[in-house]
């Protein structure tokens, strides 16, 4: 890492901290809410066994639980003691990206342009979500760079940590499999044959898991829980173009179009012209980011699975470095480069601001939009109390009832209970364009058939209580 690239990445640890500190009370949002109840399990059992009961369990591998229930072991059940844990990822996850930037970009691209990788919104969105998918970036960034350096010891240690992050994991670990092969092939690794331990030992490690596993629950993968094994399922036609639709907006969201579209083109043209060839540099990077897009889209698109942007981000952030690569290494003056560099930029920045309609699905785990949700939530729930509303009459999908979960303690948690959501009994009905469970015709039916009593809405982001006209 150059001396200068060394002061951003000092920069970008202190905002990380500072980040931290502003959070800090921020509570668990979307899946990671099912993680906390998870990691209270072992919690308050004491790892009396590794994997949760099949009732919580949704079949991923428990790493990411493992080290919060062992944070709240060490600093107390909190949410700054799971915020820790993730403040050290996150700085993890930055340390890598910076490392593959040194394997990745040509030396005629400037130390500053990493700064557009670090603004990626889905992964600064997650930055701030203590979900595993920021684990597991961590491990898939350390294993690629491993790969590049023929480290088996510590390729063997991310892969192992690949597998036991996510399910999800295993589609990584294929894909690192091809581009090793394609590595070798292309010459830009030697062939180490000590490398197939690090594969060995880590699938190895995750079958004795998986015997584990199998002993204390009875299945392993497929988890028998109906909350989640519907997710598994394959689909037929009609859904796998939804899901294909949905794929390629998460490609595109949140600025991220700003990035694709030029990649693509610089990429058309310059295959055009046969007399010029893409640089080892960029092809480091073109490589992993071909082979993980379709191994993901393979493993995703046929499922029913809802599949969520921050899935993708390792494909994001490899676009985003060949980007830079094509960028510097095409004939252009340089005004026209720095001006698309810093429109690129801004399109990135802008993505925190994508909020769509509240008919169509969004990843607001996957930006910062999400933070302005809590101070609406509580300004709801006191609007609730003063006009004396029965919460038990009032039916929402979100998650008030086991609002302990997102908090960490039961002190923490709503006094009120809400009813399941079904606009044949509810009286009063609580909406908010962050759940992406209502449907589009009972929407429709809120804004025809029912009266809103108040809402609260923040740039886009909004909650609103409903009363039955009849």
């Amino acid at each position: 890492m150059k001396k200068s690239t060394h002061y951003i990445f000092g920069v970008i640890c202190g905002l990380l901290v500072v980040g931290f500190f502003l959070l800090l009370d921020i509570p668990a949002f979307w899946d990671a809410r099912s993680k906390f109840g998870r990691a209270n399990w072992l919690y308050e059992n004491d790892f009396s066994s590794l994997v949760v009961p099949t009732e919580y369990n949704s079949g991923h591998p428990p790493l990411w639980i493992w080290c919060i229930a062992i944070f709240w072991k060490i600093f107390g059940k909190a949410i700054w003691s799971a915020r820790l844990l993730l403040l050290f990822v996150n700085i993890g996850v930055f340390y890598q990206l910076f490392q593959l930037g040194k394997k990745v970009l040509a030396p005629y691209v400037p130390f500053w342009a990493i700064l557009l990788v670090c603004i990626e919104p889905t992964l600064i969105g997650q930055t701030t979500i203590l979900n595993n998918d920021m684990l597991l970036l961590f491990f898939t960034l350390l294993g690629v760079n491993c790969l590049l350096k023929n480290y088996w010891i510590l390729y063997a240690i991310a892969l192992t940590g690949i597998l036991f992050s996510n399910l999800r994991g295993m589609y990584v670990v294929i894909t690192l499999v091809i581009v090793h092969i394609a590595y070798v092939r292309y010459s830009l690794i030697a062939i180490k044959k000590h490398m197939l331990w690090s594969y060995l030992i880590s699938i190895g490690l995750l079958i004795l898991f998986f015997f584990y596993q199998y002993r204390e629950l009875g299945w392993i993968i497929i988890t028998e829980n109906e909350a989640y094994s519907g997710h598994r399922k394959s689909v037929g036609f009609a859904h796998i173009l939804k899901n294909t639709a949905a794929f390629g907006k998460n490609l595109l969201d949140f600025g991220r179009v700003f990035i694709w579209v030029p990649v693509v083109l610089m990429l058309l043209t310059l295959f055009k012209r046969s007399s010029e060839q893409i640089d080892s540099y960029s092809l480091k990077s073109l490589i992993p980011l071909v082979v993980f897009s379709i191994v993901f889209f393979l493993g995703t698109v046929p499922f029913s699975n809802p599949m969520g942007p921050r899935y993708f981000m390792i494909c994001f952030l490899l676009a985003i470095f060949l980007f830079i690569n094509l960028l510097f290494n095409y004939d252009l003056s340089k005004k026209i480069r720095n001006s698309i560099f810093s429109i690129t930029a801004l399109g990135l920045l802008t993505g925190h601001l994508w909020v769509y309609p509240a008919t169509i699905s969004q990843g607001w785990d996957s930006s910062l939009a999400y933070l302005r949700y809590f101070d609406l939530e509580e300004q709801i729930i006191d609007y609730i109390k003063n006009e004396k509303i029965n919460s038990l009459e009032i039916g929402t999908h979100l998650s008030f009832n086991n609002r302990w979960a997102n908090y960490a303690r039961e002190q923490q948690a709503s006094d009120l209970l809400f009813a399941k959501a079904d606009l044949t009994s509810n009286t009063f009905y609580l909406f908010s364009n962050i759940e992406n469970s209502t449907k589009d015709e009972e929407i429709k039916q809120l804004k025809e058939e029912w009266t809103l009593l108040q809402e609260y809405c923040d740039m886009g982001v909004f909650l609103q209580l409903y009363k039955k006209k009849h």
